[in-house]
């Protein structure tokens, strides 16, 4: 893990710890709930200290899961699904040994995080369909995501390769190296590393296939 991947899990962890935390206090001011909201005032700190260290855990879970191949994501996917139930099922069983009050808050934080998984999957299937109908009208740069950030050259290339592979596309390497001079079905590209950050802040490393002719 280098130093940027160090500084991007706890900086999106504290982000996330804020949200969870202040969907905690909006939820005991709805509810009109003094008396735990002056507990939470007594242990602030301790409570603070919490959230962002859940946060940070889950930001890492992120990272982690990045950092696995395709073929062994257990947590993507229609995999996700199952794991989110299973998770859910784990903490409705424990919820029945702790007080109500902490019980209701933990529902609350659940379906903040089921929130802001859906809104991230909504986002990245609207990137998905604007690049692949972008593709039927030959945009000058397409976009493809990448399970993991390519650590050389030869997996760099490995992945356009792959790419052409999926998309029945003829492929000539002109270039190699990062980025790439490519002759794809008969036209000239130029491939980039790119990258964007999603919804939950996490980094999503792509190609960016430059069509030589748009000069970008």
């Amino acid at each position: 893990m280098i130093k940027e991947d160090r500084v991007e899990i706890i900086s999106k962890g504290l982000f996330l710890a804020v949200i969870l935390f202040l969907s905690t206090v909006i939820n005991l001011l709805i509810q009109r709930d003094i008396q735990n909201l002056k507990a939470i005032g007594t242990f602030l700190i301790p409570i603070i200290l919490g959230y962002c260290l859940i946060g940070i855990f889950i930001r890492w879970l992120v990272y982690r899961n990045t950092l696995i191949k395709d073929g062994y994501h257990i947590f993507s996917g229609a995999a996700a699904i199952y794991w989110i139930f299973i998770f859910t099922a784990i903490i409705m069983f424990c919820a029945a040994l702790i007080p109500k009050f902490i019980r209701d808050i933990i529902t609350v934080n659940i379906g903040i995080l089921l929130l802001v998984w859906f809104l991230n999957y909504l986002y990245l299937k609207r990137i998905a369909t604007e690049l692949n109908s972008g593709i039927k009208y030959h945009l000058r740069v397409l976009i493809e995501d990448l399970p993991e950030k390519p650590q050389s050259e030869g997996r760099f290339i490995g992945e356009i390769e792959n790419y052409c592979k999926r998309n029945n596309l003829s492929l000539e390497i002109l270039e190699y190296g990062i980025p790439s001079k490519i002759k794809m079905n008969n036209t000239l590209y130029v491939v980039k590393l790119g990258q964007y950050y999603d919804i939950m802040g996490g980094i999503v490393y792509t190609l960016e296939f430059h069509n030589i002719v748009s000069n970008e």
